[in-house]
């Protein structure tokens, strides 16, 4: 029924190096940060909002630590193969079936951002399900070629998006006024602590290295790849910070899409000035990529719970429910908004925090090796 199966599980066993590994959670975090975590982390913690920024990369790389632990007790095997061995057989499926609705409802958040961005800010007459069916489908193509290709396709496209971060940071730092950012902790040490947690719940979407463990050929600098994707992370989400010494908190805080404003704030000359195509391309290649990345580990998870060899007869159904379900997330840009800031972070304290710290701490109790 699925030609070449052998050949795509014989691809799905080489491994990726540690470079490949930064890359992808880069990518996974950012892609997605940049859009709308600037002015939420503005509206809460304001001129201080560079300190929710360094409070988070400290409990991003503590709880990190945890992931690296759990994945190297079953250094072989996915987190949905090993969490019924920690937790028995039924609560193991309870769990493992949640991880799978929470990858699934990310994937269909993250589609709807992309959906939301491309309509209000660049193309407003295009009804919304050309974007969806031009995306669904490039989306499963890409994921049927496996998650090698899914990782030299991150790898390929990487610098470019780094290299457009740098282009708006330098040419945005002239305008960059220092009083902006004063006075420090005027109200305290409570606004940064709730602007970090919002940014910790997008820094701690690293956890997927506990479903792509198997495939880092050098696990023991796992860890060390992982810390230093976060402080990768750490300094581009200073771009959104960057936006509050140029503009100042108050009016940051009141932007739809913080970073596509950066971007129109540059002036070379009198002639060269809106790099708006710029941002669309990075925010494009970056969350297309998360998306992949997503349907990916959606679909050979679920493929790993029932214990089915191939994983790609899984695309078909999941590409009819996707669209679906990306316009039910919310029902215009604001609820978005409001999801994100209100709700997504409580969401992912369960599957980002909560249920890796219990499984590691059930693994040591019970002293699985």
């Amino acid at each position: 029924m699925f030609k070449g199966t052998g050949q795509y599980e014989k691809t799905s066993e080489k491994k990726i190096s540690t470079k490949q590994l930064i890359f992808l959670l880069v990518t996974i975090v950012l892609s997605t940060a940049d859009v709308f975590l600037p002015s939420f982390v503005a509206l809460v913690a304001k001129q201080d909002s560079w300190i929710s920024v360094v409070i988070s990369f400290f409990t991003s790389s503590i709880v990190f630590v945890f992931y690296y632990k759990l994945a190297m007790t079953f250094k072989k095997e996915m987190l949905f193969s090993y969490v019924d061995k920690i937790t028995g057989k039924f609560i193991g499926k309870i769990i493992a079936s949640l991880y799978l609705l929470f990858i699934l409802h990310g994937i269909s958040l993250v589609m709807r951002e992309l959906i939301e961005i491309m309509i209000n800010a660049f193309m407003p007459h295009t009804p919304p399900i050309i974007f969806y069916v031009v995306l669904i489908i490039s989306v499963m193509y890409t994921v049927s070629k496996g998650f090698l290709a899914i990782v030299r396709l991150n790898e390929l496209l990487f610098p470019f998006g780094m290299f457009l971060v740098a282009f708006v940071t330098i040419l945005n730092l002239p305008k960059v006024k220092m009083t902006n950012f004063l006075p420090i902790l005027e109200n305290g040490i409570k606004p940064p602590l709730i602007g970090s947690f919002l940014i910790t719940a997008y820094m701690l979407e690293t956890v997927i290295i506990l479903f792509i463990f198997p495939y880092i050929s050098k696990k023991e600098k796992a860890l060390k790849g992982g810390i230093i994707s976060l402080g990768i992370l750490v300094l581009n989400m200073m771009l959104g910070v960057l936006a509050i010494g140029v503009f100042g908190a108050k009016t940051a805080l009141n932007f739809q899409f913080t970073a596509l404003e950066m971007v129109r704030n540059i002036r070379i000359s009198d002639y060269i000035q809106r790099f708006d195509s710029l941002v669309m391309a990075m925010w494009l290649m970056g969350i297309y990529l998360k998306i992949v990345i997503f349907t990916y580990l959606f679909a050979k998870g679920l493929a790993e719970t029932i214990k089915t060899p191939d994983y790609r007869f899984i695309l078909l159904p999941l590409a009819t429910l996707l669209i679906p379900l990306a316009e039910n997330v919310s029902e215009n840009l604001d609820g978005l908004y409001t999801y994100i800031q209100r709700c997504f972070p409580f969401e992912a304290f369960w599957f980002e925090l909560f249920f890796p710290i219990v499984l590691y701490i059930i693994a040591k109790i019970r002293k699985i090796k």
